[in-house]
């Protein structure tokens, strides 16, 4: 019994790796084929979408899956694309220019700006895994993106934590990257999000109970 249990983990476990380096072959693949600039942002949404089917328990056929999704979000997610873009430019140009000039208000400011674009890379990621899980305005995702982002700092913490050490795996491991980079990163977001999601439930729970009583 327990030899079966752990035969249908080791199978369990290399499903899921073949899965994450295939979805990450997809991503560059589609990336590639919109040009880098029009497949990013299409890719990535199903990418997410494809990975959030895995998380519940969903086996649907990955390619079939994968080319539904980037077809039907390639225009809604460039969309989304360009707000990200245009916020994180107007940032980053913000930064260089505030890099450049010495004084202790621009250096307070700098650093300033520097948590400000920790915080926007937050919200993106809730912004990503909110698109993918409700269906809702761009507005509403991107608004209950910065509210999560503000209110769960525990899912925020293991974003930021999970981030790193995909960097450190995929920069000291050699190939890792190609096969596993940007999947890994996928998960690390459809989990933490779904950790948030699991809190702000039971706090609504907890609410209604309250109210009810």
């Amino acid at each position: 019994m327990q030899l079966g249990s752990f035969s249908s983990g080791i199978y369990s476990l290399c499903n899921w790796i073949a899965r994450l380096a295939y979805l990450n072959l997809l991503w560059i693949f589609f990336t590639l084929s919109g040009l880098v600039v029009f497949g990013f942002f299409p890719a990535t949404i199903a990418m997410l979408a494809t990975l959030r089917q895995f998380l519940i328990k969903n086996h649907p056929p990955v390619f079939k899956t994968f080319w539904h999704y980037y077809k039907k979000e390639f225009i809604s997610s460039n969309k989304l694309g360009v707000i990200i873009v245009v916020i994180g430019f107007i940032l980053y140009m913000n930064i260089n220019f505030l890099q450049t000039t010495s004084n202790e208000v621009a250096s307070f400011l700098f650093y300033s700006s520097l948590m400000m674009s920790c915080i926007y890379i937050l919200i993106i990621c809730y912004t990503l895994a909110s698109y993918v899980e409700f269906e809702q305005t761009l507005g509403t995702h991107l608004k209950n993106a910065l509210l999560i982002t503000i209110y769960s700092p525990i899912p925020s913490l293991l974003i930021i934590f999970g981030f790193a050490a995909v960097y450190f795996a995929v920069t000291n491991i050699s190939g890792l990257g190609f096969f596993f980079s940007v999947s890994l990163l996928g998960l690390v977001i459809l989990s933490s999000a779904n950790l948030a999601y699991k809190k702000i439930a039971r706090k609504q729970e907890e609410l209604s109970s309250r109210v009810g009583g």
